[in-house]
């Protein structure tokens, strides 16, 4: 893997713009594609392994990707964000866990990140990217609170993470990569928090455990569906 770039200091376009191009070619023209038209066609869609497809229309896609924009301009214009950004290795559906957005990102405080993107899957910078604002967010709130509100702020961070990944898909012509597909599915089924519980999403921390205690019901329902109808009929 490249040596990585250093920490980029988003306190004024003269100072951060040069360095961030030289790091990370690809996310200087995640700018370029988040603003550009969307295409004309009134339905994307995406298909799992079992065959069943989801359908996005253009009225929601636009929503997803004005999000997008929004987090990607604090994150480069926040006076006060420190980040640097990298592509790491190439990526096959046995390494899943490694694209998890728990696992690519680094959130150190508030306004310190580290974001890694698998190397085959650059159109995917504008996910991660949503993801470590919507993380920086949620480590700003108060920590004296409870593992289930806990758990609603990094399903916030992860609904974020969905919107970048299905514009990147359906948009701009990102390859498949099922691993992340996958959270577009559970998204769509309602089962997105159980997937969290199950594989182990480290920003829970204690909460984890906790949670998973509490509703082993919404994990079971994430493993069913899983089973009898994401990924139903695979080799």
């Amino acid at each position: 893997m490249s040596r990585m770039p250093p920490f980029h200091v988003a306190d004024s376009v003269d100072r951060h713009r040069p360095s961030f191009v030289r790091g990370s070619l690809g996310a200087v023209l995640i700018a370029v594609l988040l603003f550009a038209p969307l295409p004309a066609a009134g339905q994307y869609s995406m298909t799992a392994p079992s065959g069943v497809s989801i359908d996005f229309d253009r009225d929601r896609l636009l929503l997803m990707r004005e999000r997008s924009v929004t987090l990607w301009d604090e994150l480069q214009e926040d006076p006060e964000i420190l980040y640097y950004t990298a592509y790491g290795r190439d990526l096959d559906d046995d390494d899943r866990s490694a694209a998890y957005p728990w696992n690519a990102i680094e959130v150190v405080t508030d306004s310190l990140a580290a974001v890694i993107t698998p190397g085959n899957l650059r159109e995917a910078d504008r996910a991660y990217y949503n993801y470590v604002v919507l993380r920086m967010h949620a480590v700003r709130e108060d920590p004296d609170v409870s593992c289930d509100v806990v758990f609603e702020r990094e399903l916030e961070a992860i609904d974020g993470f969905v919107d970048g990944w299905v514009i990147a898909r359906t948009l701009f012509g990102g390859p498949e990569y099922e691993p992340l597909d996958e959270f577009a599915f559970a998204r769509e089924e309602g089962v997105l928090s159980g997937m969290m519980a199950a594989r182990s999403d480290r920003q829970l921390g204690g909460c984890l455990g906790v949670w998973r205690s509490a509703n082993a019901d919404a994990v079971a329902a994430y493993e069913e569906w899983r089973e009898e109808r994401y990924a139903a009929g695979r080799e």
